[in-house]
């Protein structure tokens, strides 16, 4: 049964390098990471998935076209699909982020209801 086991707390490791990922889980509609990061700043992301971002430890601050959130632990986050943003700042973060996948498509483009 402790097959899916995964401790979010146990296992953190920083690199100076880069942001490490782990994969937690993945399926047709959610894909669920764990992100380290030492002090890195990130490119522009423009995603097609609804990200919710879970802070769980660190300090950080995300960039948005018209604002910036700073994020402290335990806060949570939700950042829509193709809401162009970048890691501006960030200080030992370890993030919990849920995918939420679209099938690639903006959910006002559906012509069913």
């Amino acid at each position: 049964m402790d097959k899916n086991l995964f401790n979010i707390f146990k296992n953190i490791k920083f690199s100076e390098e880069k942001e490490i990922e782990e994969n937690i889980y993945e399926d047709d509609k959610i894909k669920i990471i764990r992100t380290m990061s030492l002090n890195q700043v990130t490119d522009l992301y423009d995603q097609e998935e609804v990200e919710i971002v879970f802070l769980l430890d660190g300090r950080a601050e995300l960039e948005f076209k018209d604002k910036k959130v700073r994020l402290e632990k335990g806060d949570m986050l939700e950042i829509k699909a193709h809401e162009i943003h970048r890691v501006s700042w960030q200080e030992k973060a370890v993030y919990l982020c849920i995918f939420i996948k679209t099938g690639g498509k903006d959910l006002e483009d559906e012509d069913e209801i």
